[in-house]
């Protein structure tokens, strides 16, 4: 609905909008409870491996999108994407939305879900993943109507959103969520079909 309505731009919506509806919540519990920042997964200690195993499972989706490119028949060329001002504009708004939501669906969803709810790790990682579909869905479904073309994305959506849970649950570390976060998303706008 708030797509509907508010007709800001892109990255208003991604930094500002996100913001406030995501990190109000999660700073509000990070400032509640016992270790926050851990909690959170935003501990200064938690920076370089998180980085360096976002990295890595990022690499692994431009991987996947280069080979799902050329096996698809798509001749892929090399470019100078790294030297354009559009791409870095781009991922610095896929950084933002990517810590936005890490924040919020893995660090603060899942840890209140044990904390509040008392809930075993694979709960919380459930209702965190329902959580992250029920903000995603209805777009999805605006865009797209309810095909079968919706059903498919949101099937890769929730095995993606198990996939970030299940790496912030063994690294503790919203740094390497955000990074493979915003790298999915790029491989998607580069090598994804509309």
């Amino acid at each position: 609905m708030y797509r509907q309505l508010a007709l800001f731009p892109e990255w208003f919506d991604e930094i500002i909008a996100k913001g406030i509806v995501f990190g109000i919540p999660s700073i509000v519990y990070a400032r509640s409870a016992i270790r926050g920042a851990e909690k959170l997964g935003i501990a200064s200690s938690r920076f370089w491996p998180g980085l360096y195993l976002g990295l890595l499972v990022g690499g692994i989706y431009g991987f996947v999108g280069v080979a799902r490119s050329l096996t698809g028949g798509t001749h892929v060329e090399p470019s100078m994407l790294f030297s354009s001002s559009a791409f870095w504009f781009q991922f610095f708004l896929a950084m933002m939305t990517a810590w936005w939501e890490s924040v919020f669906f893995f660090g603060f969803m899942m840890n209140a879900l044990q904390d509040e709810y008392h809930l075993p790790e694979i709960p919380a990682l459930i209702g965190a993943v329902l959580v992250f579909l029920v903000f995603h869905a209805p777009l999805r479904i605006m865009l797209t109507g309810f095909t079968s073309l919706t059903v498919a994305q949101l099937s890769l959506l929730a095995l993606f959103a198990v996939g970030q849970a299940i790496l912030f649950m063994r690294t503790k570390s919203v740094y390497a969520v955000t990074i493979s976060h915003a790298l999915w998303g790029m491989v998607l706008m580069t090598y994804g079909t509309k």
